[in-house]
């Protein structure tokens, strides 16, 4: 078994990954690049979300071709900012800074 049919078998698709992955790596904001543990949490997050959440969006939305990619990159941002707010928001919580 290739590696390439291992990784479809659990449903990543690696193109929609890597897209995923340079929208997340593309809006990591000054202020999280500092904290190395939100940025790789978000950048992962991104990209699952790019991979997983893409097929729902291209069904959802009726696309065809290769908007795919771009639905995949805008995703990425989407759960990298996402995955920011949230850790922000838990930060802020735990600092009493509400």
């Amino acid at each position: 078994m290739k590696i390439i049919d291992w990784l479809t078998s659990l449903g990543i698709d690696i193109t929609l990954m890597l897209a995923g992955m340079f929208g997340s790596l593309l809006m990591i904001s000054k202020k999280s690049a500092y904290n190395i543990k939100a940025s790789l949490i978000g950048v992962a997050s991104g990209t699952l979300a790019a991979n997983y959440l893409t097929v729902v969006a291209i069904e959802l939305f009726e696309l065809e071709g290769r908007s795919q990619y771009g639905v995949a990159f805008l995703l990425g941002y989407f759960g990298l900012k996402g995955v920011e707010t949230l850790l922000n928001k838990i930060t802020n919580h735990k600092d009493g800074d509400n």
